[in-house]
């Protein structure tokens, strides 16, 4: 009987690890569902907080559903107030960035030129000048419809028609019934093992929330600085560069480091000068998101290793691009947790025992 019971425990955790494979490999859900679980800890806060000013108001209890509605409500007009301040005047930023696309690149590249002649004498060795050559053919072969596409993809996520309706739906739900969906899973598990199911679940779901609100509110701050020092120091299309630093802020370690050249660049193509200016703004930038920005926004959320986190970036970059990269440092969060729960499963099963007995 215990034979049975045990086999009937792994031969579960089997079928979950099949479904999980699935939902990676069919990417037709794939994005839809990440994007819902996203906002669904974004507007957790928010529902909650709209249940308890209508409670206060109202001194009833109000409906689930009537929360959920009003909180979409409150994000649309969030996003509708961004959109009309923000998301205009970038859209123009961005049409004429992508119009002097190839000037730029010129203009970047006869700067590089221009650092080893007589007058300078700055030497660089050929294996680099090779380097820098084919990274300016290739930028400039991917031209402006390139970096038109790059931002662009950033505001249709959900693009396609069947997205902009599935997300909204699966979020809705997410947030309604999350809770009964999760312990429906954990009861297809025998009962003494369904405590530390639940332990998971809830780990899984501190951290995921806890890192997605942090990076949000953390992207947001990176855009404002970046934006507002870019602006007092002349450099082009500041906002363009804000939106760069936003995005590459999610990807750990390399990220700011990315979101940086194209600034620096752009800032050598008015002055050499402006350009070590932007250099040491970044530098600022980096260690005040490192040990001011960070630590009061995330706090001990993720107990990576820099390698471990390295290793899992290179990882996620392969199979799945900047995607992936974004993904690692989360995903690599909650695989954490399941091995470490996994480890001691020994320990789980001789507390099953003890609450079923040894049959």
């Amino acid at each position: 009987m215990a034979m049975y019971k045990e086999s009937q425990f792994w031969l579960r955790i089997v079928l979950a690890v099949l479904a999980g494979a699935l939902f990676l490999s069919v990417h037709a859900i794939y994005w839809p569902i990440i994007i819902s679980l996203i906002l669904t800890f974004i507007l957790m806060p928010l529902r909650d907080l709209v249940i308890r000013v209508l409670k206060r108001i109202t001194r009833r209890q109000v409906p689930v559903d009537i929360a959920i509605l009003l909180s979409f409500f409150i994000l649309i007009i969030i996003i509708t107030g961004v959109t009309n301040i923000i998301l205009r005047p970038l859209v123009v930023q961005v049409n004429l960035l992508a119009a002097n696309f190839n000037n730029l690149v010129a203009q970047t590249a006869a700067l590089a030129a221009h650092l080893e002649n007589e007058q300078t004498q700055f030497y660089i060795p050929d294996q680099v000048k090779a380097i820098i050559n084919d990274a300016f053919v290739k930028i400039g072969n991917y031209g402006a419809d390139g970096v038109s596409s790059l931002i662009k993809s950033v505001f249709v996520i959900a693009g396609t028609v069947v997205e902009f309706f599935v997300v909204p739906f699966i979020t809705f739900y997410f947030m309604k019934d999350g809770g009964r969906m999760i312990h429906s899973f954990v009861r297809l598990y025998p009962e003494g093992y369904q405590s530390q199911l639940n332990e998971v679940f809830k780990e899984i779901q501190l951290v995921l929330s806890r890192y997605i609100r942090g990076q949000i509110i953390m992207s947001c701050i990176i855009a404002v600085l970046t934006f507002v020092g870019m602006w007092i120091m002349g450099v082009p299309y500041p906002m363009v560069i804000a939106l760069l630093a936003a995005i590459t802020e999610w990807i750990p370690i390399v990220g700011p480091i990315v979101g940086a050249i194209p600034a620096i660049l752009l800032g050598a193509t008015v002055d050499l000068t402006l350009s070590a200016k932007v250099l040491v703004f970044y530098i600022v930038i980096q260690q005040i998101d490192s040990h001011l920005i960070m630590p009061q926004v995330m706090g001990a959320v993720i107990s990576l290793h820099p390698v471990v986190i390295v290793i899992a970036l290179l990882i996620g970059g392969t199979l799945f691009g900047v995607a992936g990269m974004i993904l690692t440092v989360p995903v690599t969060a909650v695989l954490q947790i399941i091995c470490k729960h996994l480890w001691f499963y020994s320990l789980y099963k001789e507390k099953a025992m003890n609450v079923n007995g040894n049959k």
